[in-house]
């Protein structure tokens, strides 16, 4: 991959195939310009490149996709609903064969799952506005955390989410390396849903574990 708007175009299958979502797991999928944007801005900053990655809530493995395609070593995605799962194999198997022996796909909870060895997480996460899931981005945050050196994660833009974020960097001496306000667009998927397009606004993160010297 050449360019970020080559990686977008490599991506465009995931725009063109059919899936069933479910509510209650506030399963959204990442607008492929973002993809291409987060995975793209970790490749320049050396986070992806070489990397074993990981998605939590991974989807259809769209982040992890991309990630191969511009050259981490491999991928994990972790993915609690096996249906969604199953259709992010196929799509890896139909579309991008070349790169399906670097990707593993786990079903498993990301906010009780410890993985080892990997360099960075890049993820979007349930963003928690449905009831039965407030904090939820934030259980997927921290489980991250534990596991990755370095954590890119979208989230719904708050002040009560920046506040908390502060807190969470406070207490577990951690650095936030970026941080990037941008608008999130998701199509009417819902029942509930009445406008054609949602546009909200949500705040892309890096956080890093500090060096001890």
């Amino acid at each position: 991959m050449n360019s970020k708007a080559e990686l977008e175009r490599a991506l465009i299958v995931y725009s063109t195939e059919q899936r069933v979502l479910k509510r209650k797991l506030e399963q959204y999928p990442t607008p492929t310009q973002l993809v291409a944007h987060v995975v793209w801005l970790g490749l320049l900053k050396g986070d992806i490149g070489g990397q074993t990655i990981a998605d939590y809530g991974c989807g259809d493995g769209r982040l992890a996709v991309a990630s191969l395609l511009v050259g981490a070593s491999r991928a994990l995605c972790v993915e609690i609903d096996e249906e969604l799962l199953r259709l992010g194999l196929r799509i890896t198997l139909q579309y991008y064969y070349p790169i399906h022996f670097k990707i593993l796909f786990i079903v498993g909870d990301a906010t009780r799952i410890l993985l080892k060895n990997i360099n960075t997480i890049i993820m979007n996460p349930p963003f928690g506005v449905v009831r039965s899931n407030r904090g939820l981005d934030v259980k997927f945050l921290i489980s991250a955390l534990k596991t990755g050196r370095k954590v890119y994660s979208f989230h719904k833009y708050s002040e009560g989410f920046m506040m908390l974020l502060e807190k969470i960097i406070y207490t577990l001496n951690l650095d936030l390396e970026y941080r990037e306000l941008m608008d999130f667009e998701i199509p009417m998927l819902y029942n509930r849903h009445r406008r054609r397009t949602y546009r909200f606004k949500a705040v892309l993160i890096i956080l890093a574990r500090k060096v001890i010297s």
